[in-house]
């Protein structure tokens, strides 16, 4: 007989206890209590937090979900390690005038048989992202190294912050001088996402990497990419630069700038891997980056749904239609074109949104598709979409693109051009 599956919940200092016997633990997907049938032993790299102004919900004997009453009335939830997958969202209610939660990938919890268990499964294993990190010491090291070397510049001073107090690996690499570097290049952006992690502009939650206050030169820029590109081939690596980072807004919007760095940086650095991330809303600035040199992109999408679509971007001058026209035009220049869907129980994994996704990701013929938890307060963003069809489930929408795409590499984390495509989906 399959061990009963119990919520953990917690008292507001952090207290975490196991729900009293005969209550089960069950999963939200969008606004529906579901059954957890599919969970993996808690990664390693997992954090475990209890939800403030919230009741942690399960099913008690007789079927009904309610409240778990007790001292300790609050839902646990995980957030997990990179390269995993939620795949339900912890079950809770909030209280009146509960404060909107920090911006973390919230995923359902449990216990069973005292070991604790989450609804989640594993997507890639890349080392350049999931292995060891250098210690603390070296890594400062290399900070001041680089400081030395281009102490007036905007892009070192702003990946300063972001290596050490926001643990950022992409920006850490830059000193390091190892796999793909960042080149944060823009300061305005032109959608407001509910999820963005760095502003928040009327949901109360901090952003987790506050927004770079100065868009740098095309000469900061050039100092910055040419000096990791030239260590990474030092060391034997073809190297890896990408512009669009956490902690800035849309690279598209400087494309005057960008075109020229990068094309100087194509002529000293043909074999490398230049890359932008992007919400493709400028289907000629992306072609003209090509053109200039970028040889793969990521395009960030919630939805191909025009009303999902501008219900999370609330974007300003442009809709899906110019995300879908970037994506094509990127492919058919020769670049790698990666699509990177931000995932919400219950609303990725309806019937209409995989038939949708995998009708537009089989009509485009991406390199590969990135399954991203999408971070946030769930009822904050589910108050913000328009309701929707019961799911089938995160795990069968990673199922139904596996079977249903052959061809289409699906993971979490982008590899440069020409790199080994993740095999675990």
């Amino acid at each position: 007989m399959a061990a009963a599956l119990r919520p953990l919940l917690s008292d507001p200092s952090g207290e975490m206890v196991v729900a009293p016997p005969g209550w089960e633990a069950v999963g939200q997907s969008g606004r529906r209590w579901v059954d957890v049938e599919r969970w993996i032993p808690m990664p390693r790299g997992t954090t475990l937090m209890h939800l403030p102004r919230r009741l942690g919900l399960a099913r008690r004997p007789g079927g009904e979900v309610a409240a778990v009453a007790g001292s300790h009335p609050l839902p646990v939830a995980a957030v997990l390690p990179v390269g995993y997958l939620r795949l339900l969202l912890p079950p809770h209610r909030p209280e009146p005038m509960a404060p909107t939660l920090p911006l973390y990938g919230y995923t359902a919890v449990a216990d069973r048989d005292g070991e604790v268990v989450v609804a989640a499964a594993r997507t890639d294993d890349y080392p350049p992202w999931t292995g060891r990190r250098p210690g603390r010491s070296q890594l400062a090291a290399a900070v001041a190294a680089l400081q030395r070397e281009l102490p007036r510049s905007a892009v070192v001073a702003q990946l300063s912050v972001c290596a050490l107090e926001h643990n950022c690996l992409t920006a850490q690499n830059t000193f390091l001088g190892h796999h793909e570097g960042a080149l944060p290049s823009s300061a305005a952006c032109n959608a407001d996402c509910l999820g963005c992690i760095s502003l928040q502009t009327d949901s109360g939650a901090p952003a987790p990497q506050p927004r770079m206050r100065r868009a740098p030169t095309a000469q900061e820029l050039i100092e910055v990419g040419h000096s990791h590109l030239s260590r990474c081939e030092a060391a034997g690596e073809a190297g890896m630069v990408s512009f669009g980072q956490g902690c800035e807004g849309e690279p598209l919007l400087r494309e005057r700038v960008l075109v020229p760095v990068t094309a100087e940086l194509r002529r000293h650095h043909p074999g490398a891997t230049i890359h932008v991330n992007t919400n493709a809303s400028r289907p000629g600035a992306l072609r003209r980056l090509v053109e200039a040199g970028v040889n793969s992109c990521r395009i960030s999408v919630f939805s191909f749904r025009q009303d999902l679509f501008a219900a999370y971007y609330r974007p300003r001058g442009y809709g899906i239609d110019q995300v879908i026209q970037s994506a094509r035009l990127a492919a058919s220049l020769g670049a790698q074109v990666t699509v990177n869907l931000l995932t919400f129980p219950g609303v990725t994994d309806t019937p209409s949104e995989v038939a949708l996704t995998m009708d537009v990701l089989r009509e485009l013929s991406v390199d590969q598709l990135q399954l991203r938890t999408l971070n946030g307060d769930p009822s904050w963003i589910l108050d913000r979409l328009p309701q929707l069809e019961p799911a089938v489930g995160m795990g069968e929408l990673v199922t139904q693109l596996t079977r249903g795409l052959p061809g289409l590499a699906v993971g979490n984390f982008t590899r440069p051009v020409g790199g080994v495509a993740p095999a675990l989906c």
